[in-house]
């Protein structure tokens, strides 16, 4: 005679079992219509001008100001990218290498790329720290990010940022690391793409005006005139894009 208290598996019934995904009937469509076919076509012809006409104008206007901003730059003292990017904020060297160690072959393969020995400027960056505002002392969370730095060659390099922060028992604040997850050469459209063009004309200026830093030596005889043509290439850009933006108004497909 069965224990009255043992337990009863259960019993699924047939009917109660789920499908399979390989059971699941699966909805074929047919091949588009030859109007559906001409209407996708005409969908990319009108975003053309979106995808790479502004984004190749944008392009060649950022290439135009770095030209001219680009000769301040050896007027700096800059620190290697690398060490720009590799920082350890009040945490022990050993962690940043712990965390390169997990990230795995290919981040480490990245940085031993030479181009990050080189010294640049920073003209773009996008960075997260997620979940230190909530925190407390004893949480942590990680850092993500990229930057786009200005090589004094007048390359564009696009480093992607990884990295952890640790709020302390007994801080007001996060220590954190940071260091390169993977890095690459980007031409001027691809730049546009990844960060706004007028952010990067901000950072630009900031080199070509000495906005963050006194230059080692006294400026040359043309940055006068590098400047000033700085400045009307800026304001014929304003001017398109305000033409621009009251044109599209007007067509009743932006704010009123």
């Amino acid at each position: 005679m069965k224990d009255p208290e043992e337990k009863i598996a259960a019993v699924i019934e047939l009917s109660d079992r789920r499908p399979t995904p390989k059971e699941v009937p699966v909805f074929v469509p047919g091949e588009p219509s030859a109007a559906e076919a001409s209407s996708k076509n005409e969908f990319w012809t009108a975003m053309e001008p979106l995808l790479d006409g502004l984004q190749g104008v944008q392009g060649q206007i950022l290439t135009r100001l770095i030209q001219l901003a680009l000769p301040e730059m050896k007027r700096f003292q800059r620190s290697p990218i690398r060490e720009v990017v590799r920082t350890s904020d009040g945490l022990p060297e050993e962690m940043l290498k712990e965390l390169e160690a997990r990230l795995g072959t290919h981040p480490a393969r990245v940085r031993r790329t030479k181009w990050l020995d080189a010294s640049g400027y920073i003209i773009g960056r996008d960075y997260a720290v997620r979940g230190a505002e909530n925190a407390r002392p004893g949480e942590s969370g990680m850092i993500q990010g990229r930057c786009l730095v200005l090589l004094e060659d007048g390359r564009l390099g696009l480093i992607e940022v990884v990295g952890t922060w640790v709020w302390r028992m007994g801080l007001h604040h996060y220590d954190s690391l940071t260091t390169v997850g993977d890095a690459e050469l980007i031409d001027p459209v691809r730049a546009v793409r990844e960060f706004p063009l007028a952010g990067l004309i901000t950072s630009l200026r900031s080199i070509l005006f000495y906005d963050d830093a006194t230059p080692l030596g006294p400026p040359g005889p043309e940055l006068l005139a590098r400047r000033e043509r700085f400045m009307a290439t800026v304001k014929d850009l304003s001017k398109a894009t305000a033409a621009y933006v009251e044109r599209i108004r007007r067509a009743g497909i932006g704010p009123a």
